[in-house]
């Protein structure tokens, strides 16, 4: 008998995690001192100077897409939203003379669009539309369209963009009873930044920086590497989180038990930095409805006040505490003492 496979979140590969003192600090800061770091890197010359190839072709830090981020933000947030808040005369108005595009990529699937347009593997116009099913033109204009709007998607200060994408961080899909996620939230669809060690040290040892713009460039990589930290702690809780109740989010049950302080033990974080990770944050649920990170938690008092209520609720009031705790035991496989269901029938 074939061994199923089990079932896997398909978000980006996560920078491995350094516990130390730097990393709690950037793990545990609000997230609009995390928001303001990330974007005055983006914007910042000497770092566009790092993510450029060096005389090995190698550029000093390299930046991992999030798998399937790009796409995910463009259904969700639509063209018409990003043409509006890009700049006037950039991508943004040929996005809008474009809205065609968004519709071709949704014909050719989510598989294609992400391997022959999305990913790093540079794919001919020929060879996109075969596998496709497009025409050449149409996958030259495709591919056009895609540049053309990460280049006007990376631009956009948050602000600009719709409330929902400064607090929803991924959108969740169901596909062949298969649970997947991609981001959607600013900051995380343009992925997180791998630093290239003996690139940096040629860079540095190559006589082209002044003394001055080698101190910035040993800053600026500290940087990237503590909003990469904190997108791994971010993508570890939130992949941990969507894991556990995976068979709820399918559609298949209700919510597991399950505390921020368990999540905290499985992904090895401090509790309160977990929780300040996913404050305020939300994924767009298989559904379409806005699903806070928070009410995914459920604590087992609850269930066990649930289905007290559900025993009680059947016409037997009457019973005794013990009578109780053996009928959950029998219906609902909980184990629960007689005192505890004196002290949670006390709270109904």
């Amino acid at each position: 008998m074939e061994k199923r496979k089990k079932q896997e979140l398909k978000l980006a590969q996560a920078p491995a995690l350094r516990q130390d003192l730097r990393l709690f600090a950037m793990l545990s800061s609000p997230e609009a001192d995390f928001l303001k770091l990330a974007a005055e890197l983006e914007a910042d010359p000497l770092f566009a100077r790092l993510r450029a190839p060096g005389p090995d072709g190698q550029p000093p830090v390299l930046r991992r897409r999030f798998q399937g981020a790009s796409y995910a933000f463009s259904m969700a947030c639509g063209s018409d939203a990003l043409a509006a808040a890009a700049e006037a005369g950039g991508a943004g108005e040929w996005l809008a003379d474009r809205p065609a595009m968004a519709e071709t990529a949704r014909r050719i699937g989510l598989e294609n669009f992400r391997k022959y347009f999305l990913s790093e593997t540079a794919y001919s116009a020929r060879e996109a539309a075969r596998a496709c099913g497009l025409t050449v033109d149409e996958a030259a204009d495709l591919r056009a369209f895609v540049d053309a709007f990460i280049m006007a998607h990376e631009r956009i200060p948050p602000a600009a963009l719709p409330q929902t994408f400064l607090r929803c961080a991924a959108r969740v899909d169901a596909e062949g009873g298969r649970l997947e996620a991609a981001y959607t939230h600013p900051a995380y669809f343009r992925g997180a930044y791998v630093i290239n060690g003996p690139a940096l040290t040629r860079l540095l040892k190559s006589g082209k920086l002044s003394r001055a713009e080698a101190a910035k460039v040993r800053k600026l990589a500290a940087a990237a590497q503590r909003v990469s930290w904190r997108k791994a702690g971010f993508h570890r809780t939130l992949t941990a989180l969507l894991e556990q109740q995976k068979t709820f989010l399918l559609g298949g049950g209700p919510l597991k038990p399950f505390t921020q302080r368990e999540l905290a033990e499985r992904v090895e974080l401090n509790p309160g930095t977990v929780s300040r990770l996913l404050a305020g944050r939300t994924v767009l649920a298989p559904w379409g409805g806005e699903i806070k990170l928070k009410d995914l938690f459920r604590s087992k008092s609850s269930i066990v006040i649930d289905k007290i209520n559900e025993v009680l609720g059947g016409g037997a009031k009457n019973m005794t505490d013990s009578e109780v705790a053996a009928a959950l035991k029998a219906a609902h496989g909980l184990k629960v003492s007689r005192r505890t269901v004196n002290l949670y029938r006390s709270k109904l």
